[in-house]
């Protein structure tokens, strides 16, 4: 399994990106129903309401710059896991990752040859800590392994 981490700024456009179809220049759908939400943690909604609940949390620190987390993880190529399976390891990743308090969806996409799920979530809790993203990698690398052994999927080598 392959984790990449990201910390960023827009809470609608990295929503926009994973639940909305996939477009060409010519506004073309080029990808049509990719995204199938597996799990909401204190959010819920369609696209734009999941923006305005994000956003309103984001208020309770406002002078952070960089409030989203947003994650990705992809299973190698032939590696199927079931959506129970799928949210297990959701909920293994907000606990490494200690973001299960925190405002986040779950969403498998069904747009490549391989399996992948993006984790959206505030960095911003409702008791107003901010989660740290120091060693973010090195988690991302040690969790990743975890998750191979714990499900059986194919071990990729460390980042190292």
């Amino acid at each position: 399994m392959i984790g990449k981490i990201i910390i960023g700024k827009s809470f609608r456009g990295c929503i926009s990106y994973c639940l909305e179809d996939k477009f060409l220049e010519s506004h073309e759908v080029a990808v049509k129903n990719r995204a199938e939400i597996l799990m909401f943690n204190q959010c819920f909604g369609n696209s734009k309401e999941l923006i305005h609940q994000f956003n309103e949390v984001r208020q309770l620190n406002p002078k952070l710059s960089k409030p989203v987390l947003h994650i990705t993880l992809s299973l190698a190529p032939g590696e199927k896991l079931d959506k129970g399976t799928l949210c297990k390891l959701v909920e293994d990743c907000a606990e490494k990752f200690e973001f299960q308090k925190n405002q986040f969806i779950a969403v498998s996409h069904a747009d490549t040859c391989h399996q992948h799920l993006h984790i959206v979530a505030s960095r911003i809790g409702f008791d107003k800590k901010t989660l740290s993203d120091s060693n973010n990698y090195k988690m991302m690398a040690s969790y990743c392994r975890e998750m191979e052994q714990k499900y059986g999927l194919k071990q990729v080598l460390s980042p190292r």
